[in-house]
């Protein structure tokens, strides 16, 4: 490659895009990835001098993608004539999850993560949940660190931060959270201004980093080719308004880093690992110890939501080895992890299990989980207390509260659907199956209607499940 580079540019062109043709990258991709200029490639097409030192940066950029050192994602060119609705359609599933092809993956169908957040009280009554747990906390320096994954749309976050708030109003307060999309980054940013407002001793860190490398903030995966962007923010001002303003400011950039993609194994990726930290510049100095810093590890954290953050169909392996084992060995001394998932015994699965009596629905127990986890722990795991074991203390209810409440009310087919969906949704069902048993007619919506006028409307239960990290054990 490198001896090519001596060519005219007109050559040193053709040599690149057939370089792009073969990745399937856009030529402004070539530019950002390898000189960091989107519109290299334009240029030298329109007959601007390539310098010596910038030709060597491109044939090491290509010849270290040829050896598989830079791992390039790429799809085929679409032609021109293509409709733009349908490169519309791509543009927007871009800025959201990715579909998990042969399984559910949560939040990954927007609309009915939308319609179960919006007529549920999950979020509210998980919050009070969380906290009672948050009540027993006992700051010491540097302040509170909390752990939360995924973010979501911040509304259980909002809820929760307004009791830690209240319960530790001087004290510093770390949240690190970690999210999957765009959608969800703004959603939680836009709520977070209010908080900033009423709790000036607050640091949010935004990543879409994995869980296992967003307690540290530190990128350890290959799956994306991108160091980390690492963004520290200190906001000017103290109104709410100030804030939004500020942060606003940012999306421009991080909707380039927020993107998700379909991995080699069907799980959503990030585009670029992204690290975004907001704090009140007014209060830098009592903040200074628990802002975090690049490369900074063996972070230690008072308490860790974990809240659905996996699915019933991945693997134990993948929920211990990813998730809960490194969530549990970052719990500072007394720190504590909660998880929450579906229980599997509710009036949701119910609808689901008679649409599709011979479909298995995948459900595993928080007992197999633990029993699995005390296994990966080892001998360490006498440093640890579990807690959940019993279903008055583990479960809890919430229900689908935008139903007609007045007795012998017709429900609405507009209800009716939004039952369903989610039912489907909380079952974690696959959406090739949905859009079979909507397609074939509407006994799914009969299936529905019989279970809400049984049990007098549509209600879930989830489970949850603690384990404490010992007070006796050092950091």
């Amino acid at each position: 490659m490198l001896q090519h580079l001596t060519d005219t540019p007109k050559e040193i062109v053709k040599i690149i895009r057939a370089f792009c043709d073969r990745y399937g990258i856009a030529e402004s991709t070539f530019g950002r990835l390898a000189v960091n200029d989107g519109k290299f490639v334009s240029r030298i097409d329109a007959g601007s001098r390539i310098e010596p030192e910038t030709a060597r940066r491109v044939a090491e950029f290509m010849d270290a993608a040829d050896r598989g050192d830079i791992r390039l994602r790429g799809r085929p060119r679409r032609k021109k004539t293509e409709s733009n609705a349908e490169t519309m359609a791509e543009l927007i599933s871009q800025e959201t999850s990715i579909r998990t092809p042969g399984s559910f993956a949560f939040f990954e169908q927007r609309q009915r993560f939308h319609v179960f957040a919006n007529t549920t009280n999950e979020a509210w009554v998980l919050a009070d949940r969380i906290a009672e747990d948050l009540q027993g906390l006992q700051p010491g320096p540097p302040g509170i660190r909390i752990f939360y994954a995924p973010m979501d749309n911040g509304i259980t976050l909002a809820r929760t931060l307004r009791a830690l708030h209240a319960a530790f109003p001087n004290v510093p307060v770390l949240v690190v959270l970690k999210g999957r999309g765009l959608e969800d980054l703004r959603n939680t940013m836009g709520r977070l201004v209010d908080r900033l407002a009423e709790h000036p001793l607050s640091v949010f860190v935004m990543t879409n980093l994995y869980v296992r490398e967003a307690l540290d903030l530190v990128k350890m995966s290959e799956d994306s080719p991108h160091d980390l962007a690492w963004r520290e923010v200190a906001l000017d001002g103290n109104r709410s308004y100030d804030f939004q303003q500020q942060i606003a400011r940012l999306y421009g950039d991080l909707s380039r880093e927020w993107l998700i993609h379909q991995g080699a194994h069907g799980q959503p990726v990030y585009e670029r690992p992204s690290v975004v930290t907001i704090y009140r510049k007014d209060h830098r100095f009592p903040l200074a110890d628990i802002i975090p810093k690049p490369g900074q590890r063996q972070r230690r954290y008072d308490y860790c939501l974990l809240n659905h953050p996996y699915l019933h169909s991945h693997t134990m392996k993948f929920r211990i080895d990813h998730i809960l084992n490194p969530v549990v060995r970052a719990l500072a001394p007394g720190g504590q992890m909660t998880v929450v998932q579906s229980h599997g015994d509710d009036p949701a699965h119910e609808i689901v299990r008679t649409v599709w009596p011979d479909q298995p629905i995948p459900s595993v127990s928080r007992y197999d989980i633990m029993r699995d986890l005390r296994r990966a722990l080892g001998a360490r795991q006498q440093d640890y207390t579990f807690s959940g074991l019993t279903d008055a203390r583990s479960l809890f209810r919430f229900d689908m509260h935008t139903l007609p409440v007045m007795e012998g009310q017709k429900i609405g087919a507009l209800s009716l659907s939004s039952a369903w969906n989610n039912a489907v949704y909380f079952a974690e069902v696959k959406e090739e199956l949905a859009q079979a048993a909507m397609r074939e007619g509407d006994r799914h919506l009969q299936v529905t209607a019989e279970v809400l006028a049984r049990h007098g409307g549509l209600w879930f239960v989830n489970e949850t499940f603690s384990v404490t990290r010992k007070p006796s054990e050092p950091a």
